[in-house]
Order: C-alpha cells, then structure tokens, then sequence
C-alpha cells in the first residue's frame, strides 16, 4: 500500500539532489520541468583550453564527448573528453582574432579590446613526444532571467588536468 507513495518521494528526492548538486541537464536526471526547462546542451557550453586560447575544431568524436561532459558535469566525463582532445598536436593561428560584442538581439556591434589566437589541429601527438601542458576546461552554464527577458552566463566549475592524468593509460 505504501510503496508506490514510498517509491515516488524516493525518486523525487534524488531528483532534487541531483540538479541542487551536481549540476545535470534537466534531460539527463537534473530535474522535472524537463519541458519547461531552458537547462539543455545548447544552453551550457565548455570551454576547454591549452594556452589561455580555447580550443575550439573539434572532430566529431570530440563533439559527442564534450556534449556528454555538458550533460553529466563531472570530473570524469570531462575528463574522458580532454584526453581524447589532448591526444592531437594543437597551434595558434598566427593573426589574433578580436572578441565580438553582440547587442539584445544577438547582432554583433563591435570588437572588445582584447583578442585570443584561434588553436588548430597540425597532427596527432607522438608516443615519445613531450607534454608538459595542462588543459583547463571552463563549464559555463547561460540562464535566463524571465523578469529582465535577457540571457547571462555564470562559470560553473573550472577543471584542471594535468599532463600526467591526461596521458597515463586508462586501464590505470
């Protein structure tokens, strides 16, 4: 008799530890307004990077791991995604390129002052080769404010990875 009520408050409350705590997509276990919700892959962006420019072409299996990390962001899952990034060689672009501004609507308006170098693939890493760099990946999270109408970005985490947890072998 009590174990369907029991069972419902049980999944209730998992479902609210999990999106109070560990910061999961309404679609995958963070929450119930999956419908209602702004919370999905397209509203959350990482931001990993090598040299203080992200790193930004990605192939399609890098793609899929760094949207998996969006939706479960976790050390792990992040992780699993950089090692998989970390394995190619990365350059900076000569030129730098500046930041756009964007207005209310989304339309750019301007540069900013700073600028960053876009990275580019050159080649797979070699197994003698030297890997001295982190990689730090910045999860951002956009929320939108009904009240003002307007979109923000917070810094959710920042995750650092180091050359030895990045290359050591994952049977480890």
């Amino acid at each position: 008799m009590f174990c369907v009520p029991t069972a419902s408050l049980l999944v209730l409350g998992h479902q609210i530890y999990l999106s109070s705590k560990h910061d999961l997509s309404t679609w995958k276990g963070g929450g119930m307004g999956m419908f209602a919700a702004a919370d999905s892959v397209q509203n959350r962006y990482a931001e990993p990077d090598g040299t203080r420019n992200p790193l930004s072409q990605f192939s399609p299996e890098e793609t899929n791991l760094l949207n998996s990390a969006l939706e479960y962001p976790d050390r792990e899952t992040f992780l699993r995604a950089v090692r998989k990034i970390a394995q190619e060689n990365w350059t900076a672009m000569r030129q730098q390129n500046p930041v756009t501004i964007f207005n209310a609507q989304g339309e750019p308006v301007g540069t900013a002052s700073e600028s960053f170098h876009i990275m580019v693939k050159y080649g797979r890493r070699s197994g003698n080769e030297s890997r001295q760099r982190n990689i730090e990946v910045e999860f951002w999270k956009i929320a939108y404010d009904p009240v003002t109408k307007r979109a923000r970005s917070t810094l959710a985490q920042t995750f650092l990875f180091k050359p030895e947890e990045l290359f050591r072998s994952t049977a480890d």
